[in-house]
């Protein structure tokens, strides 16, 4: 199975312009500037001992926030991960700490913060602890990436609380995260492909040509747009384009 990793820009950068061109660029470009979080990431971090100024990415599924620009990564061939290095869950960590993931029993803050601890899992090691919760949660790896909620077993393994699979809670509760290192992030990611509408797709291109990129650089970007991104007319098909590519991609791993 191939474990593919998406990071999406907010349909608040979108809708507000700002600086999300510039986003997209560093994305083909291989650059990984330190991360803005929100205060509420920031919340999440300082509470659960997450360190590093991570990335954050899911495991093959597209959340609906992400709005209309997508990207979809892989890690690079020959990545070794420091062997210290944690940094993937089973569900999203900001919405674990701020009680939006509702358990059975109900967790306070102390017993969250424990088993985040207890669940977080090495970097080394996510891909196949990742491929182990789709064995035995799932039977196949569609449901999974369809958003549906996990039916086999106890929900995480061996854990003294169960997720409850259903509302209030939404597929984040299921989701896989993976979260990198700010320090620990070049070269070790690949950018596969980059998922946006029609409008975005043009938008771009139009701040390409006038961005004070060299005409070398903005050439050779556009080359990379033409191979590598997907365009789709309707905007809400979007993210099912980036669904049928990930699934695509597991299917043949």
């Amino acid at each position: 199975m191939n474990s593919l990793l998406t990071r999406g820009l907010r349909k608040t950068r979108l809708r507000d312009g700002g600086d999300w061109p510039e986003l997209v660029t560093q994305a083909i470009q291989g650059k990984w500037p330190a991360p803005a979080a929100s205060p509420q990431t920031l919340e999440a971090e300082r509470g659960l001992g997450v360190a590093g100024k991570p990335y954050y990415f899911y495991v093959l599924r597209a959340e609906d926030s992400y709005g209309l620009v997508v990207f979809v990564l892989s890690e690079t061939e020959g990545t070794v991960w420091p062997a210290d290095a944690r940094g993937a869950t089973p569900f999203d960590s900001g919405g674990w700490w701020l009680h939006i993931i509702h358990t059975d029993p109900p967790l306070d803050t102390t017993a969250r913060q424990a088993a985040f601890q207890t669940l977080d899992v090495p970097l080394r090691g996510w891909q196949d602890a990742f491929e182990h919760y789709i064995h035995t949660h799932y039977g196949t790896v569609g449901d999974y990436i369809n958003g549906r909620a996990p039916k086999n077993g106890r929900q995480p393994l061996e854990a003294a609380f169960t997720i409850i699979k259903g509302q209030p809670n939404t597929p984040r509760a299921w989701t896989w995260e993976v979260r990198v290192p700010h320090d620990l992030i070049a070269d070790r990611l690949t950018l596969l492909a980059i998922y946006m509408s029609e409008v975005s797709r043009a938008d771009y291109a139009d701040w390409l040509w006038r961005s004070p990129l060299a005409d070398s650089e903005s050439r050779r970007i556009d080359r990379w747009l033409s191979d590598h991104v997907v365009v789709v007319q309707k905007q809400e098909l979007v993210l099912r384009a980036v669904t049928e590519a990930m699934a695509l991609e597991a299917a043949g791993g």
